[in-house]
């Protein structure tokens, strides 16, 4: 009876043990699955993360390269304007200034201007209005002018906001016309632009 108690003993025992062996694989066998699976997930998940990562980087650089493309870009426009400005004060301005400075050239210009008025017997109204400064300058030029070129329809004052240059205003067509240092330099630099930016750029 004792064999047979210790005969089932083992054999429950050997039952129990295989089932729990079988059990253990299955569950050992379920385990690896769900780690290969998590491993997976997480491997699928790394790869999405760098792959987000690769593409916002290249975004960035993207923009980064476009930003410093249009800034380069306004920086070149600016530096040129800058080279262009600063050729133009040495070259066109002190010759203007010069210019402006000579009487017998102003008196030509003033003479040109007021005589392009007058047409056959019609004398317009007009009036030349020079610097303050410049009265004693051209004093005996201006008895002239009015003497000979226009006669009468000439009439000359001095203006103290001024600076140089002068003013004809046609007081009939209700117009005035500027010939002042900063009119001839605008007008200068408009026309040398063009030619200086051809030799330039």
């Amino acid at each position: 009876m004792e064999n047979k108690i210790q005969a089932l003993a083992d054999k429950l025992y050997r039952e129990g043990l295989g089932k729990g062996k079988e059990e253990g694989e299955r569950l050992l066998a379920q385990a690896g699955e769900q780690a290969r699976l998590m491993q997976e997930e997480a491997r699928r998940k790394a790869e999405e993360i760098v792959e987000k990562a690769r593409k916002e980087a290249e975004d960035l650089k993207n923009n980064a390269l476009t930003e410093i493309k249009i800034t380069s870009r306004q920086m070149i426009s600016t530096l040129k304007k800058e080279v262009e400005e600063q050729l133009m004060n040495q070259a066109v301005v002190p010759g203007v200034h010069s210019a402006m400075e000579q009487q017998a050239f102003m008196q030509e210009l003033i003479l040109k201007a007021v005589s392009s008025f007058a047409s056959g017997n019609q004398v317009p109204d007009l009036q030349l209005i020079l610097p303050e400064s410049d009265r004693n300058r051209y004093d005996a030029f201006l008895k002239d002018l009015t003497g000979n070129v226009l006669k009468e329809g000439l009439t000359v004052s001095f203006s103290g906001d001024l600076q140089g240059g002068f003013k004809v205003e046609n007081r009939q067509g209700g117009y005035l016309l500027r010939f002042t240092e900063e009119d001839f330099l605008a007008l200068f630099k408009e026309y040398a632009r063009p030619k200086l930016k051809q030799l330039l750029f």
